[in-house]
């Protein structure tokens, strides 16, 4: 029997071999589409409303069977899909469809899931898009109830490796998690929450694996590099035995990595990082506290945006905000001003149609531009207890006036708040991103204004590059090694030492320990990642020398290209990415 060899993207470390189970296509449910009479109208959005409210019970008994299997933060990923069900929007919407057009109520439940998958599908941002999949979830789960079909639980075999076409969030949460070896699915994203699932349970995951269920047939013997986004269809004997050294390295990696937890991220020549994680909701605040996080230095405040049918008030944002901060203190949460524009669109907040959305009206100038948005948000961050550790970040700078213009409506926020005999905070963090060319050449000015600066390395390295980092045909372009990009950095961070003033990374090369000799050669002392890094990168800082990586950025400072950067960077003896399966 061939072995066939099939590349997809990883999302879950770790190696798995087993027996394949191979699922057919879930999907939404077929809904039979009708005209109805004014009359009937009342007894389909009655059937409707029942539905919602089974929907939910199941739902939240879903959810709390996850939560005493797998845990609080894994369980906190259904809450998305209960606000759904909860949502003034998708009701009020399928409620109109039902009403107006005169459709059943199945069609008209139909209708508007597609319409959501697709609003969700469309946006670049990928950690909102792959929200398409709880939109899917949610509507076949009503859909079901109002079909009245069951929802089969499907029967995993101990020691299998399931391969489908997509895994939506409650399918894999009402398997046997504990007898499946390893996943792979055709389709899905690296922030589903199917990915979350897995990972949190340690299960090797691959996605985007093209063709799966149809080159694989269940029996079929399989194993799933977690690592490196590939599966092996009945392997050879001697594919077998090399999986199984790496298995046994990987093993002791692992246990490496958990004894991390409670050290500091310091190097042995005694410079302390401050190792702070990059969240977007409040589950994620859990995960940080779990891995030790020194704080959050990014908190995406969107993600409380989107998921709603309008804006929250400022009530109900300081709810939100108190409950993040609850979860990781006493240590620092810097909120992040609301980053709308462009790719990051809300459906009840409509922006015209831009030919170049990346250099369209979003973030500190789309806020200004709207107000009463601008200042709900403030009212809320002011009206934060004095005790609560708590930084504002300003999206999207570009000068000095960017930042006293939100100190101006700071302190207009706070005299209406006074005058209204509201308690606020007299003293607010403040802090910049220095994510484009202008504030990267403007550091030293913006400095002077703030409290600490964030550098946002997505989008500085594609607006350096004047590459797009969303589009595919740009990714050869968008270089984090690009001797353009290392100079900047280095720049930013010698201007904000002039001022004294703290510097942190928070964007994906501070999440990647390939960067993590290079960054702390630069001169920078503070990282912000995403939970799941910390440990990763905790480790490589408690391998390096500060001399040594000193060194090699001044190096690679030196050099002109991206090769020659990483010529330099192969011949090095820096601690670098450890390759777990190494012998």
């Amino acid at each position: 029997m061939n072995t066939t060899v099939i590349r997809g993207a990883p999302v879950s470390s770790g190696i798995a071999r087993g027996l394949a189970v191979v699922l057919s296509e879930g999907g939404l449910a077929t809904a039979p589409r009708r005209t109805i009479d004014e009359t009937e109208v009342g007894t389909e959005l009655a059937k409707f409303q029942a539905a919602l409210r089974e929907a939910t019970q199941t739902l939240t008994a879903l959810q709390q069977d996850v939560l005493l299997k797998v845990g609080r933060r894994e369980a906190a990923i259904f809450d998305a899909q209960i606000l759904m069900l909860r949502d003034p929007a998708f009701i009020s919407e399928v409620q109109t469809r039902c009403a107006t057009k005169r459709l059943n109520i199945e069609a008209a439940v139909s209708e508007v899931v597609q319409r959501f998958t697709e609003m969700f599908g469309a946006i670049d941002d990928v950690y909102m898009r792959e929200r398409a999949a709880d939109v899917r979830d949610v509507g076949r789960r009503v859909l079901d109830i109002l079909l009245k079909q069951q929802t089969a639980v499907v029967s995993i075999p101990e020691g299998s490796i399931v391969v489908a076409p997509e895994l939506l969030p409650s399918e894999t949460a009402r398997m046997n998690l504990g007898a499946i070896r390893g996943l792979v699915t055709e389709r899905g994203g690296k922030t589903s929450h199917t990915a979350i699932l897995t990972r949190s349970l340690g299960i090797p995951a691959v996605i985007g694996a093209a063709q799966a269920t149809t080159l694989i047939r269940s029996g079929d013997a399989l194993i799933v590099d977690g690592t490196a986004g590939t599966v092996f269809v009945n392997p050879r004997p001697a594919v077998v035995a090399e999986y199984e050294r790496l298995e046994a390295h990987l093993r002791s990696y692992r246990e490496e990595l958990r004894e991390q937890i409670d050290l500091p991220a310091e190097t042995p020549d005694g410079t302390r990082v401050h190792l702070a994680a990059n969240i977007g909701k409040a589950a994620d605040a859990d995960a940080a506290a779990l891995f030790r996080a020194d704080g959050i230095g990014l908190y995406r405040t969107e993600f409380n945006f989107l998921i709603r049918d309008r804006c929250p008030t400022a009530d109900e944002q300081l709810v939100i905000y108190e409950t993040v901060i609850a979860r990781i203190a006493p240590r620092e949460v810097v909120l992040r001003l609301l980053d709308l524009g462009s790719d990051k669109a809300l459906p009840y907040f409509p922006l015209p149609a831009e030919p170049n959305p990346a250099l369209g009206l979003r973030g500190l100038r789309l806020l200004l531009a709207h107000r009463a948005l601008l200042d709900a948000q403030l009212e809320a961050v002011l009206r934060l207890a004095p005790q609560h550790a708590v930084a504002l970040s300003l999206p999207g700078v570009t000068g000095p006036e960017d930042v006293r213009a939100i100190r101006g409506a700071l302190e207009d926020v706070r005299a209406r708040l006074r005058e209204a005999g509201c308690a606020c905070r007299d003293r607010l963090r403040l802090g910049a991103m220095i994510e484009t060319p202008a504030a990267a050449m403007l550091t030293g000015p913006i400095a002077r204004e703030v409290d600490f600066l964030s550098v946002g390395t997505n989008d500085l390295i594609q607006y350096v590059l004047a590459a797009d980092r969303t589009s595919h045909e740009m990714l050869a372009h968008y270089d984090p090694l690009h001797p353009a990009v290392l100079r900047t950095l280095k720049a930013i961070v010698d201007a904000a030492a002039a001022e004294s003033k703290p510097v942190s990374i928070c964007g994906e090369m501070a999440g990647n320990s390939a960067y993590t000799a290079i960054l702390l050669g630069l001169g920078v002392r503070s990282l912000s990642v995403t939970p799941g890094e910390i440990l990763e990168i905790k480790r490589c800082v408690r391998a390096l020398r500060l001399p040594e990586a000193t060194a090699l950025a001044a190096d690679l400072l030196r050099l002109d290209t991206p090769d020659e950067v990483r010529a330099r960077l192969a011949a090095t003896s820096v601690p670098r990415p450890r390759d777990p399966g190494a012998s």
